[in-house]
């Protein structure tokens, strides 16, 4: 399950009239990934790892062996050279579970709301349903609105909410479930 679906690495226009493409993650981009990482830790509000955890090497090593690993996907945004976006699924271990793969998506501050996050979705929906997956599953903060309304314009569920799940700089954070089902949820399929 290494491919990637519909038009790899066509451009494509943002709402906001600047080009991108998406494509299949490469070794090499794990430098432009850690970076994206870091950027976005550094907001503070939508990823659990604060900056002081990791290191940019350490954590461009660890993507870039993840990506030479295979058995998910891993797709990057990119705009004149730069990563600007990222998307994983990975795929449950063992054969009670190998039918999930659980989606996560980083985009850069500057490409947020001209539609790649749709776009990426769309993107790991495409690649679950040909790979034959029953769920594609996720968890978000439930104040990321912007991410949750991506979410569920492209049908995801809300399948729960586990209140004070993280403790983040001293505050309770609750994490909302959400999945998707590309037989529609039904429960014979």
């Amino acid at each position: 399950m290494g491919s990637m679906t519909g038009a790899a690495g066509e451009t494509r226009t943002a709402a906001d009239g600047r080009r991108w493409r998406l494509r299949l993650a490469r070794p090499t981009d794990a430098r432009g990934l850690a970076r994206l990482f870091a950027d976005v830790r550094a907001e503070g509000r939508w990823l659990l790892t604060p900056s002081s955890a990791v290191s940019e090497p350490s954590e461009a090593f660890f993507i870039g062996e993840m990506i030479r690993g295979g058995g998910g996907l891993a797709l990057v945004a990119e705009a004149d050279g730069e990563v600007v976006g990222n998307v994983l699924v990975s795929l449950e271990r063992g054969a009670v579970g190998s039918h999930v793969g659980t989606l996560s998506i980083v985009v850069d501050r500057e490409w947020r709301d001209v539609g790649i996050g749709s776009e990426m979705v769309r993107a790991a929906q495409d690649w679950c349903r040909e790979g034959g997956l029953a769920k594609l599953a996720l968890s978000v903060f439930p104040d990321n609105d912007r991410a949750v309304a991506v979410y569920e314009h492209a049908g995801f569920e809300r399948e729960g909410l586990r209140r004070r799940q993280y403790r983040v700089d001293g505050e309770f954070r609750d994490e909302l479930l959400m999945a998707w089902f590309p037989d529609g949820g039904r429960r014979d399929a």
